[in-house]
């Protein structure tokens, strides 16, 4: 969780707990790097497995890894812990990751279902598809996605799968993706050009990619629409954007967050500004963000599986739709390549950071 002095992406009443929970869970301490942070996590559970530890097992299983994925891991603890749900007590977790690589979840699915885990966590759009299909009777709670529905969750929030329930976030804060094209034009006024980098492989963001492209065309702008189907597309097809002279990159998918750091260093060199739906990625780069609340959504859903470990049934807990939307910008990235971000724009963040936040 280093680098995010000043960042405030968890509600106040819960900044004390996600602190405290996160260096008891990751290991004496919050210093290190967040990949040894996470892997620290990842290793607790086998650790106690191997100790003979008598507790329910957790399965998070996530589609690919991403810029602050332990934050939303963090929120799911904290949500247990004010479930009064204590680690290696009453709980442990293990954490997998497809990395990107989609067409490994049904095995992680099954790994879990065939190690008897009490609940399996799936987060983003595709794990969840892949645990409708696969997972029939485990209790599953699902964060960080879109659409439940598409996957066949269900078919409202209080009308869905007996063994399902969870935490979403339709267009994730943005369902028709106007406000992001309108924060670009504000952003960059004189842009004709929207970049976007997108995974043809997942359905989701073939539908952000869209909708993004109908809020343009709406607002006058041209959408270049560019596929990546893996981590090591994503540098090349950032220059191709460069090339065609796109004046803003946007991105949805996996494999464009996975490859974020390829896409970001080319986007510098070519002084491209790029959005994101992440606000982890805007502390890396990115010089805005649009979001729905995504510490709200952990800890929601961690008081969900509280609940199903005490014995209640996800039949008999609603979907869980985040509502709040939060915006940060980058003011010291955006400065770098000539950019200024305007002063009304900075009244409506509720973040700032780069070298000008001091001056919110």
């Amino acid at each position: 969780m280093n680098g995010f002095t000043g960042f405030a992406l968890v509600p106040a009443a819960v900044v004390r707990l996600l602190g405290i929970a996160a260096c008891l869970i990751l290991g004496g301490g919050c210093s290190g790097t967040p990949d040894a942070q996470n892997a620290a996590a990842d290793r607790a559970p086998a650790d106690s497995a191997a100790a003979g530890a008598a507790v329910p097992l957790i399965a998070v299983i996530r589609a690919a890894d991403w810029i602050g994925r332990e934050w939303a891991e963090d929120a799911i603890r904290v949500g247990l812990l004010e479930s009064d749900m204590e680690r290696g007590r009453d709980y442990e977790l293990k954490v997998s990751s497809a990395q990107g690589d989609l067409a490994t979840l049904p095995s992680l699915i099954d790994a879990a279902v065939d190690a008897k885990v009490k609940v399996i966590v799936t987060l983003q759009d595709a794990t969840l598809e892949a645990a409708v299909q696969r997972a029939k009777t485990v209790p599953v709670v699902f964060h960080l996605l879109s659409d439940p529905f598409a996957a066949g969750a269900g078919t409202s929030d209080s009308n869905h799968l007996p063994n399902i329930t969870g935490v979403y976030s339709p267009g994730f804060g943005d369902p028709e993706q106007t406000r992001r094209v309108d924060m670009i034009r504000k952003v960059v006024p004189r842009a004709k050009k929207i970049g976007v980098l997108f995974s043809p492989e997942e359905a989701l963001s073939v539908g952000f990619k869209d909708r993004m492209t109908k809020a343009a065309k709406a607002a006058g702008l041209q959408v270049i629409a560019t596929p990546v189907s893996n981590v090591g597309d994503v540098g090349e097809a950032t220059r191709s954007l460069c090339s065609q002279k796109a004046d803003a990159i946007e991105l949805f998918g996996n494999a464009a967050h996975a490859g974020f750091a390829s896409l970001i260093k080319v986007a510098r060199e070519c002084k491209i500004p790029v959005f994101s739906p992440s606000p982890f990625e805007v502390v890396n780069g990115a010089i805005l963000s649009f979001y729905p609340d995504f510490q709200e959504g952990g800890v929601e859903a961690g008081k969900m599986i509280g609940r199903i470990l005490k014995g209640e049934s996800p039949a008999n807990i609603p979907f869980y739709r985040v509502q709040t939307t939060k915006l940060v910008v980058n003011t010291g990235d955006a400065g770098k390549i000539g950019i200024t971000i305007s002063p009304d724009l900075l009244k409506q963040a509720d973040s700032v950071v780069g070298e000008d936040s001091s001056k919110k």
